[in-house]
């Protein structure tokens, strides 16, 4: 008999708001793990599966996204020194009141809203936008509620990293030699000096 589903002890309403708006027919529920994956990288995946872009049948008029669950989202990494430079803004309204907020503080306020911003700013602003928006569930740990439908886990397509330039490349063959060199007349004058102390 399989092992039960550990009980989710987040807040159930909020993980379920808006299903019943959903047509959930047909949908395929897609899972995404955060952990260790780069913010961007993985939030643009997330949008072109929510947009329905990785199907025959994509037109951009018709909402036929999958439903998206984000687990692991309080491990999310990002690039640089992102985690302390990239700033989030927002005016209440009042004269003034320009208010700011880092991304981590934002993480440890509320991780999944790092990432829900960082999906939604990439969908088109039109009306299937707020329909898309529902289709996402971010879940800050690996717990979530929908143990009973038949959840396929997303695998992350493989980086392709761009091969190095041909001037960048020959800079850092010359950077490479300098060292080398350099190290080889320290090791030449460590000698020279230990012969000098021993004669």
């Amino acid at each position: 008999m399989a092992a039960a589903p550990p009980a989710f002890t987040g807040n159930l309403k909020k993980a379920l708001a808006g299903l019943r708006r959903i047509n959930l027919d047909g949908l395929r529920w897609r899972v995404f793990d955060a952990k260790g994956q780069v913010l961007g990288r993985l939030a643009s995946q997330i949008a072109v599966v929510l947009q329905g872009k990785d199907k025959p049948t994509y037109a951009p008029h018709v909402e036929n996204g999958d439903m998206c669950i984000v687990l692991n989202a309080k491990d999310i990494s990002v690039t640089g020194r992102k985690m302390t430079d990239k700033i989030y803004y927002w005016h209440t309204g009042y004269i003034g009141h320009l208010k700011e907020r880092r991304l981590k503080d934002q993480m440890e306020k509320d991780p999944t809203e790092v990432i829900r911003k960082a999906v939604l700013r990439m969908l088109p602003r039109n009306r299937l936008r707020d329909d898309r928006d529902r289709k996402l569930r971010i879940f800050s740990g690996d717990e979530h509620p929908f143990h009973d439908r038949p959840l396929e886990p997303f695998v992350m397509p493989p980086r392709q990293v761009r091969e190095m330039r041909p001037r960048a490349r020959r800079a850092l063959v010359r950077a490479q030699k300098k060292e080398q060199a350099k190290r080889a007349k320290e090791e030449e004058d460590a000698k020279n000096a230990k012969a000098d102390v021993s004669a």
